[in-house]
């Protein structure tokens, strides 16, 4: 494919800059970011020090991090709950994502061709409207015209919704999944998911017409944002992890086995419908650490103590202690039931909770 001027220096620019490295911080951010759970301890063995892109592109490669991307767009489209997928022609996405045999874009449209896509937006003005915005960015309130004209096609009449001849409520899909500014949404918002920042205006119409004339384009923004400066900037800053996140990484972190969908999804119920979620988190919590197959071990002496706290702050804070932290914690370590506190302090701080 020929890219424009603009994507060649810009992609120029970019190749000359020195490779990031791997920090335990800046391993865990990308673990988190792009399969939903902290590094495994091999993981960590092989890519500390290692070039940021290296690990990006090896993550990208597998089907976990799709399903977690997978996992994503279902909670941005709002399929969670009873309108969460189950057992269907959404399963294979991850596969086809990371084999390159289907493009982001054409994953979203199946995903609103689903059964649970329908259930969650009953009826031609909810559909649409939401079809409308959620891909498109569109403010249905200032385009009443098309959202008219797409309700006549989602009710089997012939109608030009967003330029193109529709009578079928797959057309409307269809319709909105290719347009133009579907690619320009879909840009803005996975770089904000990402990096915590919006696309700087120079760029987005110049990105999102690239995705546009090649939807498989979308594969290669990944390890271009994961290498860029906003996303250093987002490691240095950290940023809260949703609800769904923070289940499965307390769940990794103590070694225990990964929570089902099904709980997952009912703790994430429960946290996202409190103003607060941090008391029922840190309930949670206790209940996780007090669990037996939870990975708190027996601290004996000095040197144990200071081995296990040193590996709990790069296991979950990717940093080492400061030295007035690591002398509290060695004491802690030693007393009564110590480890378990310990991991429980560093688990509730906002620096856990802020990868």
């Amino acid at each position: 494919m020929q890219t424009d001027a603009n994507d060649r220096r810009t992609d120029d620019e970019a190749s000359t800059a020195a490779p990031a490295l791997l920090d335990e911080g800046a391993l865990r951010s990308v673990a988190i970011d792009l399969v939903g759970r902290p590094p495994t301890a091999e993981e960590r063995e092989r890519w500390v020090g290692e070039p940021r892109a290296d690990l990006v592109a090896a993550l990208l490669a597998t089907e976990e991090a799709w399903d977690h991307w997978l996992g994503e767009q279902l909670y941005y489209f709002m399929l969670i709950d009873q309108f969460r997928p189950v057992g269907t022609s959404l399963d294979e996405l991850p596969r086809l994502l990371a084999a390159r045999a289907m493009p982001p874009r054409d994953a979203l449209h199946r995903i609103a061709l689903s059964t649970s896509f329908d259930l969650r937006n009953p009826g031609a003005d909810t559909f649409v409207t939401v079809v409308m915005e959620q891909f498109c960015g569109i403010e249905v309130q200032e385009s009443r015209r098309e959202l008219e004209l797409g309700k006549r096609a989602y009710d089997g009449e012939r109608a030009r919704f967003l330029g193109e001849e529709a009578s079928t409520q797959s057309d409307v899909v269809r319709i909105a999944a290719r347009h133009g500014d579907a690619a320009e949404h879909f840009v803005a918002r996975e770089h904000e998911r990402l990096t915590g920042r919006p696309v700087p205006k120079r760029d987005l119409k110049r990105v999102a017409r690239r995705v546009h004339r090649e939807p498989k384009e979308a594969f290669d923004l990944y390890p271009e944002w994961l290498a860029s400066e906003a996303y250093g900037a987002r490691i240095r800053d950290g940023r809260p992890v949703p609800n769904h996140t923070w289940v499965r990484m307390i769940h990794h972190d103590l070694g225990r086995p990964a929570p089902s969908d099904e709980d997952v999804e009912s703790l994430r119920s429960a946290l996202d419908g409190l103003g607060d979620p941090a008391p029922l988190r840190s309930a949670i919590l206790r209940m996780a650490l007090a669990a037996k197959d939870a990975d708190v071990p027996t601290v004996t002496n000095q040197a144990e103590a200071e081995a296990f706290v040193k590996g709990a702050f790069q296991r979950l804070l990717g940093r080492p202690p400061t030295p007035d932290e690591a002398r509290a914690f060695r004491a802690a370590a030693l007393e009564e039931d110590g480890p378990r506190t310990i991991l429980y302090v560093l688990m509730t701080s906002e620096e856990y909770e802020r990868p």
